[in-house]
């Protein structure tokens, strides 16, 4: 193992993909295609998604597959896209609360203001196998591996839509895209001109306001700007007392789309958001002395900027390129951890060109910069504190053509080297039949890795202490390796009939090396004084599994004013132990995703421009979080004033009066809660659209 592990780190520090080789290679491509003739290769998605038919629906354009636009009817991927109409007519306030409503996610809320979500099994408070970009930006945070969703309130209004994998996305994604990617795309400036007002209050949600305006610099340039506020009240323990974990948030940013020239865009957006979340820790440790631990209530402050610019170039009929550079910084302060600062730099280059009839390559490199800082605290640290990490990328992908509009044939790969396990590879092939109009055959065959987070490379977190004094440890593994997946998946999409639709996805994930927390043999320690007893937990990757699983989709227009669409999940799951393992959480993991999961909207138009929207969800038990299966209904009454005034009431969790979605899991410390029955208003007004 210690052998290997130094190979990898010198081929990291080695880096050939560094980033002058990802500046320089940019700028040559530029140089040599930069002159080339052409016009524009994609026509946009249409502005309003309400006006088109279900055939036409499905034949949106996405991008999350290929890096490019293609039908969505005929990406070689398990894709499900929110469109902004889905968005309206859900009812729903937050990008979690969206997800819901995608066959095949698992989504459960877990306090107030934290959220486990994933696709195709190993939810939790972190869930490390799932990859999230908002406009081409990663906001999965290397720190915990996973997505800190209470940071990302974005204003709803402004998404166009979002684009969900459900599978592997390594080869043009990278690492984490392993259990899936979902992509949220914000829309053109010249889409959301004018102004909007948007909020309301309920019982659960205090209160909510985004304000927007939208104008043009000139006939080339447009913009805008909006700000954005929620105070959402606290939820209810699972023995019925306060949760303590309300809420608030503000955010304002802005958007530029710049026609340069007709052959070269411009895109350049930001934001900061300041907030406060309220929760409860549970039997910290605080120090060697007894009490030992306690249980407190404390307020974790956030806040958080961005900026990115994007440059498109049109080289020919055949030909463009994309280069993007962004920076985030993300800070929390909370008793638990007294303050994390990360810091990301990042720039990404892509090539497109069709080189023949046959073959269309799309091809690029990236590098990117991590700084964290931790302070930290008798429970919780980082050694170093903190700690610049890179990883550098380069990627090739080719769609060949094997039979024109009969089959396609799709290879490719991304080579890494990263500041852990050094170099990975991650290739797929991927390939679709299109026999008729109606019907879509496809297959993948992928690997994908999940790279180790700090907090599993460096953290030391004091989990209990007792008499003696003792103190049980986990420990992060500089030598842990990444965990590994080799995906085979088989889907088929028809459409029999011009208002029906089916989307089938069938899946076998096999996984390598996935973590284990292991017992290791006690030793004294003398600082911090009392001298002690340290039990060792220490992560290592000594576990192995398979899943297996069936998505089903389906949307049906029975009448012109009457659409209904529904979703069914089946999934399970087997996990193994190396036989040095010590670690019994993995196999009771098995439990920790529902087995079954089914989901039905409808949305009727109703007379006098009134909507009524509703939607059912289904989930099965998770057995070994000790949460029962719960039925959820969401209601949505819709009434359009006016052209420009939409008035809408929203009752949600109507089934019951609380219930319980998640339960505790590893690097989280609060107290569960309850989701409470909740009721709200809600108002819009646009005006002034030029």
């Amino acid at each position: 193992m210690v052998p290997i592990t130094k190979f990898r780190r010198s081929l990291s520090d080695k880096c050939l993909f560094n980033w002058k080789f990802v500046f320089i290679s940019a700028m040559a491509s530029f140089c040599l295609y930069g002159n080339a003739e052409g016009n524009d290769l994609a026509k946009p998605n249409p502005a309003d998604l309400a006006e088109l038919s279900l055939e036409e629906l499905m034949d949106i354009k996405v991008t999350s597959v290929s890096k490019k636009e293609q039908k969505l009817s005929q990406s070689a991927a398990a894709i499900h896209v929110i469109t902004q109409e889905d968005i309206r007519r859900s009812g729903l306030n937050s990008i979690p609360e969206l997800l819901r409503t995608v066959p095949g996610l698992q989504v459960a809320q877990f306090d107030a203001n934290t959220w486990a979500i994933t696709a195709r099994g190993f939810n939790s408070r972190f869930a490390s196998k799932l990859l999230v970009l908002i406009d081409g930006r990663s906001i999965y945070t290397p720190i915990f591996s996973g997505i800190n969703w209470d940071d990302h309130d974005l204003p709803l209004e402004d998404i166009e839509r979002i684009e969900v994998i459900r599978g592997p996305g390594g080869t043009l994604w990278g690492a984490n895209a392993v259990n899936g990617v979902i992509n949220i795309i914000t829309k053109h400036t010249k889409d959301t001109q004018g102004g909007l007002v948007s909020g309301g209050a309920g019982n659960e949600e205090n209160g909510f306001t985004t304000l927007r305006y939208g104008g043009k610099v000139n006939e080339n340039a447009q913009y805008r700007v909006y700000g954005k506020y929620f105070d959402r009240d606290e939820s209810v323990t699972r023995a019925g007392g306060s949760g303590n974990d309300e809420s608030h948030s503000a955010r304002g940013g802005f958007r530029i789309d710049w026609q340069a020239s007709e052959k070269n865009s411009l895109m350049f957006t930001g934001d900061y958001f300041k907030g406060e979340s309220n929760f409860r820790i549970r039997n910290q440790v605080t120090s060697l002395t007894a009490p030992f631990a306690s249980s407190f209530n404390t307020t974790a402050e956030v806040d958080g900027a961005h900026f990115l610019a994007k440059w498109k170039r049109q080289l020919s009929a055949n030909s463009d390129f994309a280069l993007q550079i962004y920076y985030n910084r993300e800070r929390r302060k909370s008793l638990f951890i007294p303050q994390l600062l990360e810091d990301t730099y990042d720039i990404d280059f892509q090539h497109r060109y069709k080189l023949n009839d046959s073959n269309n390559i799309i091809w690029g490199l990236g590098q990117r910069f991590v700084y964290d800082s931790l302070k930290s605290n008798f429970g919780f640290s980082f050694s170093p504190e903190s700690r610049l990490n890179h990883r550098s990328s380069f990627f090739v992908q080719d769609e060949i053509t094997l039979l024109p509009n009969l089959v396609r044939l799709t290879l490719g790969s991304k080579f890494e080297a990263n500041s852990y396990t050094g170099f990975e590879f991650q290739p797929s092939a991927r390939i679709l039949w299109t026999p008729n109009e109606s019907n879509t055959i496809w297959a993948a065959v992928s690997r994908a890795v999940r790279t180790p987070s700090r907090a599993e490379d460096s953290a030391r977190i004091n989990v209990t202490a007792s008499a003696g004094p003792v103190l049980v440890t986990q420990f992060g593994a500089n030598d842990f390796d990444s965990e590994d997946l080799l995906a085979v998946e088989l889907g088929y999409r028809v459409q029999p009939k011009k208002n029906l639709y089916f989307d089938l996805a069938t899946f076998a994930h096999f996984y390598e090396n996935i973590l284990t927390q292991e017992k290791r043999t006690p030793f004294a320690e003398a600082t911090p004084a009392p001298a002690h007893t340290v039990v060792p937990i220490v992560l290592d990757n000594l576990g192995s599994g398979e899943i297996f699983g069936i998505e089903l989709f389906a949307n049906w227009n029975p009448l012109k004013w009457w659409t209904l669409k529904g979703g069914l999940t089946w999934m399970v799951n087997d996990f193994h132990l190396n036989a040095a393992s010590t670690d019994g959480s993995l196999i009771t993991s098995e439990d920790n995703d529902p087995s079954i999961q089914w989901q039905l909207h409808s949305h009727m138009d109703l007379p006098h421009k009134f909507e009524l929207d509703t939607a059912l969800y289904y989930v099965d038990d998770l057995e070994n979080l000790n949460v029962p299966e719960y039925t959820r209904l969401d209601v949505r009454v819709g009434w359009h004033a006016t052209d420009e005034l939409e008035l809408s009431l929203v009752g949600q969790n109507l089934t019951d009066p609380k219930h319980p979605e998640f339960g505790n899991s590893i690097l989280s410390t609060g107290t569960t809660t309850q989701v409470e029955r909740s009721v709200f208003g809600k108002i819009t007004w646009k005006f002034g659209k030029k």
